[in-house]
């Protein structure tokens, strides 16, 4: 994943003319907009809020590397799922399993089966990682 990835963090270098995309020094620049999102997590009370935060992360991730390449793009998760993962580990958000429990147990059942059921599920399969 790593330098297949590597096209989707938002800094550049400039060395010799060439302009290269490569990984930061301060590992907090990249998808900082993302990171503060997931971590609102934390802040809301209705699973259905809960699913809107997972939603809006995904945005600004999408936005994020909008802005870095200046074209359009179109994910795959072997690209998505790797950045995710980047965010949800950066967000540090204490008791994320109890949110994701909570969560499934209370959402509505037709949710499962829609675009935030699919971020869900990519949330899920971080925390199985992690």
């Amino acid at each position: 994943y790593g330098f297949h990835c590597r096209k989707f963090w938002p800094v550049t270098l400039s060395v010799l003319g060439d302009t290269k995309k490569v990984l930061p020094t301060t590992k907090d620049a990249c998808f900082a907009s993302a990171v503060e999102c997931l971590q609102q997590i934390s802040t809301t009370f209705t699973p259905s809020d809960k699913l809107k935060v997972i939603q809006q992360t995904f945005e600004e991730i999408s936005q994020s590397v909008l802005a870095s390449l200046q074209e359009d793009f179109l994910w795959s998760m072997d690209d998505l799922f790797p950045v995710f993962l980047y965010v949800v580990l950066r967000a540090r958000i204490r008791n994320l399993g109890s949110e994701v429990h909570l969560i499934e147990d209370l959402m509505d059942p037709y949710l499962q089966h829609g675009e935030q059921g699919i971020m869900f599920t990519t949330l899920k399969v971080s925390i199985a990682v992690i």
